[in-house]
């Protein structure tokens, strides 16, 4: 158990902390001299400069990371495109060499009844789907 001298000044302590916590906070700022409203003041200042120090450098981080993030967006973007591009091609040397994907609809087109009902029963359904011939 503590000694009632070291209680009493652990209270006291604890009552001019809470004191000052409140002073910061712009409390009780009446009891205050000029002397020590400066004082609290340069502080506050100090305090004030350190924070917003802090909020720069965060955000210059933050910044960074996005820039970062968007530059490896652009490149997935580029990649995806390569791939696209590459996938097209690709489809486009399946095609015959004398037919163009225009005929094919055409030749599709013509294959269909006038009664679209009948297009449902139709063993050529792949075909108007655009699904891929049947070896």
């Amino acid at each position: 158990m503590l000694d009632d001298g070291v209680h009493a000044m652990l209270v006291k302590e604890i009552a001019q902390k809470n004191c000052e916590l409140r002073h910061m906070r712009g409390e009780d700022l009446q009891e205050l001299t000029w002397e020590e409203l400066q004082k609290l003041e340069k502080s506050v200042e100090g305090s004030l400069r350190r924070i917003v120090e802090e909020k720069g450098e965060k955000g210059i981080k933050e910044i960074n990371a996005l820039k970062t993030k968007g530059e490896q967006l652009v490149e997935e973007n580029q990649r995806l495109k390569q791939q696209v591009m590459d996938l097209s091609a690709g489809q486009r040397r399946l095609l015959e060499p004398d037919k163009s994907s225009d005929s094919l609809v055409t030749n599709i087109s013509s294959m269909s009844s006038a009664d679209p009902r009948q297009d449902y029963d139709s063993s050529c359904a792949f075909l108007k789907l655009g699904l891929p011939f049947p070896d």
